[in-house]
């Protein structure tokens, strides 16, 4: 027996011990009772944890951000002529006749020379960011006056590099030399092959010349 009579919230009196140990078991508003401070923990632990982590994201955001001294992938220094607007005073005649004596590399050298050897690199308008991807990206005017990258196919750029590097040799090749003749007679071979001629063979391989000296 209990010194004092025990009172429930339902109105239940007792001073028997097993008798309120019994109606504790039964009585409904116990019963939601004990559910209620269960609910209460529950959302009071979810409190703590949400303050944890708002407290964390505070450090977070006052800490000093770090700047890293790196050139974004789409920014383009300014003194770099866009694509298909290159200078090539940088390349002498006598380095043009030492091309054309090579003709079967003449076009992909005369190509690194324009775009990876012109000084302060500003012919570097070219470039492949992916070796997975059959994709280049060449300099082109911007927004609000600045340089951009855009991406253009990998096929559509070989076929147009070779197209505009090759008339340029070309037109330093003299007909009535030796080398010059040479140079023409191997063009000659490969627009043949552009167009069909020995399966495209002789084409492919000048396009895979080009593809490595821009790609390296």
């Amino acid at each position: 027996m209990y010194k004092e009579a025990r009172t429930c919230e339902c109105g239940y009196t007792t001073n028997n011990t097993g008798n309120w140990s019994s109606h504790k078991k039964r009585c409904k508003s116990v019963s939601e009772a004990n559910d209620k401070d269960a609910r209460i923990a529950s959302l009071e632990k979810q409190l703590e944890a949400k303050d944890r982590q708002i407290e964390e994201l505070i450090k977070v955001a006052k800490k000093p951000r770090v700047v890293h001294n790196t050139t974004n992938k789409y920014v383009v220094e300014q003194n770099v002529n866009l694509y298909g607007r290159e200078s090539i005073d940088h390349i002498s005649p006598e380095q043009i006749q030492a091309l054309l004596a090579d003709p079967v590399n003449a076009v992909p050298q005369f190509i690194k020379l324009k775009h990876r050897k012109a000084p302060g690199g500003v012919n570097q308008n070219l470039r492949v960011p992916n070796q997975k991807r059959a994709i280049y990206q060449v300099v082109v005017p911007g927004e609000e006056g600045e340089k951009e990258w855009e991406n253009k196919a990998k096929g559509e750029v070989l076929e147009q590099l070779y197209d505009v590097n090759s008339g340029v040799l070309e037109a330093e090749a003299d007909e009535e030399t030796r080398i010059g003749s040479e140079f023409l007679d191997h063009q000659d071979k490969v627009k043949s092959s552009a167009s069909g001629e020995d399966g495209g063979r002789r084409y492919k391989e000048q396009l895979d010349k080009i593809h490595c000296v821009v790609s390296g």
